[in-house]
C-alpha cells in the first residue's frame, strides 16, 4: 500500500504571510487556504503567482524557498509528481547554496523528494543522510522539522520492508506529540497511520483498524469529513477490513473513500486509480465480478497514464537530487 502522507504536513507547516498589504503575501494566504481545504489544483496557481511577483521583489531568500516548497506541495497532492520534484529541487538548491547539506531544512526538502511516487531505487544514501539530520538535530533544532523527517523516513524504511527501523521512528514522533503544546493534527495523523500500516505488514489487523479510526478522527477534527487528506487512512482502513474477510466494512469504506477523492482530487488523480483497483477485489469478494473488472480496467488507465505523466520509476540519490545544475534522472 502506497500512501502519499509525507506531502499532506504541507498545509501545516507552512506559516501565515507575514504581510497585509496586496502582492506575494496575498496570493500566499490565499494558496494557504486552498490548500486547507483540498483544493490543491487552485492553490498551486496562487502559489505559482506568489512566486513570480516573489522573485521580483526584494525579499528574503528563505521566504523564496518556502513558496517553492509551498508550491512543490501543492503540486504533489494534486498528483503532479514531476511538477513537484522540479520545485523540490529548485527549494533544495537555493537552501543547499545558502545553508549547506548540513542543514535541517535541507533533510526536509530531502525527506519531502524522496517519498514522492516517482522515486524509487536504493535509498541507503538518502537514509543515511536524514538519519544524521535527526541525530545532529536532535538537541537543538525545531521539533516539528525533526519529526516530520521521522515520519518520512519510516515511510522509506516501510518500502523497503525494514520493519524494525521504522517503529522506534514512530514511536519517538508519538512520544513527542503528546508533549504539552506539542499539538500538531497532520503529524499525529500521519504517524497513527503509519504506525497503522506497519501493524498490518505485520498482520496485527485489529490494532491496525484501532490506529487507523483514531487517525481519521484527528483528520476529521481537524479538516472536516469531505477533506482529500482523508483519503488514504480510509483506503489503508478499507484495504485492513478486505484483509480481515470484513467485506461490507470495506465496501462502505472504499466507497467513502472514491467518492472524497472524485470530488476534490478527480478521477484523473493516482491515489483515485489505486482506490478502484482496491475496490474491485472488494467487489469480486461480494460475488460483484462484471463491475469489479470494469472498475479494475478504469483503475489501470488511470494508473498508467499518470504514471507516463510523471516519469514514476526514476532513481533517487543525494547526488541526484542536487538542482543545480540540472540533472536527469536515470529510468
Amino acid at each position: 500500500m502506497r500512501f502519499l502522507l509525507c506531502t499532506l504536513l504541507l498545509t501545516f507547516r507552512s506559516g501565515q504571510a507575514s504581510e497585509t498589504s496586496k502582492g506575494w503575501s496575498d496570493w500566499l494566504s490565499e494558496g494557504l487556504a486552498l490548500s486547507q481545504t483540498g483544493k490543491y489544483s487552485a492553490a498551486a496557481h496562487a502559489f505559482r503567482e506568489a512566486l513570480a511577483i516573489a522573485e521580483r521583489s526584494a525579499i528574503d531568500e528563505r521566504q523564496i524557498v518556502e513558496l517553492h516548497d509551498a508550491l512543490a506541495g501543492a503540486y504533489a497532492e494534486a498528483g503532479q509528481f514531476a511538477e513537484s520534484e522540479s520545485e523540490y529541487r529548485r527549494a533544495l538548491a537555493l537552501v543547499e547554496k545558502g545553508e549547506g547539506q548540513g542543514s535541517l531544512h535541507y533533510a526536509v526538502l530531502l525527506a519531502d523528494i524522496a517519498t514522492l511516487p516517482t522515486q524509487t531505487g536504493n535509498r541507503e544514501e538518502v537514509i543515511a543522510l536524514l538519519r544524521r539530520a535527526v541525530a545532529v538535530n536532535a538537541q537543538n533544532g525545531s521539533i516539528r522539522n525533526i519529526n516530520v523527517i521521522r515520519v518520512c523516513l519510516a515511510q522509506i524504511l516501510r518500502s523497503e520492508k525494514r520493519y524494525q527501523e521504522e517503529e522506534p521512528l514512530l514511536e519517538d514522533v508519538l512520544a513527542d506529540l503528546v508533549r504539552p503544546k506539542a499539538a500538531d493534527p497532520a503529524l499525529l495523523a500521519a504517524a497513527l497511520n503509519n504506525l497503522a500500516v506497519l501493524r498490518f505488514d505485520q498482520e496485527r489487523y485489529q490494532e491496525s483498524v484501532d490506529l487507523q479510526l483514531e487517525s481519521i478522527r484527528v483528520w476529521e477534527t481537524a479538516l472536516g469529513k469531505e477533506n482529500p487528506s482523508l483519503v488514504a487512512p480510509l483506503n489503508c482502513l478499507a484495504t485492513t477490513y478486505l484483509k480481515m474477510a470484513r467485506f461490507d466494512d470495506a465496501d462502505l469504506t472504499y466507497r467513502r473513500a472514491i467518492n472524497i477523492c472524485r470530488k476534490t482530487l478527480g478521477e484523473g488523480h493516482l491515489e483515485y486509480a489505486i482506490l478502484l483497483k482496491n475496490y474491485a477485489v472488494v467487489l469480486r469478494k461480494l460475488g460483484r465480478k462484471r463491475e469489479a473488472k470494469k472498475i479494475e480496467t478504469q483503475g489501470r488507465e488511470i494508473q498508467r497514464a499518470v504514471n507516463r505523466r510523471n516519469g514514476v520509476g526514476s532513481t533517487v540519490s543525494v547526488t541526484a537530487l542536487r538542482s543545480d545544475p540540472p540533472v536527469t534522472l536515470e529510468p
